[in-house]
């Protein structure tokens, strides 16, 4: 681990990385998209509408964890 405390060697690693990184960071959204809004059945109740919360409660989890970490920052 101390071998990557150098600034050089650590962004040699990281420029290799990245690509792969983006490239599983893309397939993941596109699979988890794919499958909250087409793949999943729809609700007895509220049929198609149901899905929308696949989209939504994380985002407002995001949005409330980016609220408590601006405010634990300050």
């Amino acid at each position: 681990m101390h071998r990557l405390a150098n600034p050089t060697r650590f962004l040699n690693l990281i420029s290799t990385l990245k690509p792969w990184a983006v490239a599983v960071r893309l397939v993941c959204l596109a699979t988890g998209l794919y499958c909250a809004l087409i793949v999943s059945p729809a609700d007895y109740q509220q049929s198609e509408t149901v899905r929308i919360m696949y989209v939504l409660v994380p985002a407002s989890w995001m949005a409330m964890f980016c609220y408590i970490a601006l405010a634990g920052a300050c």
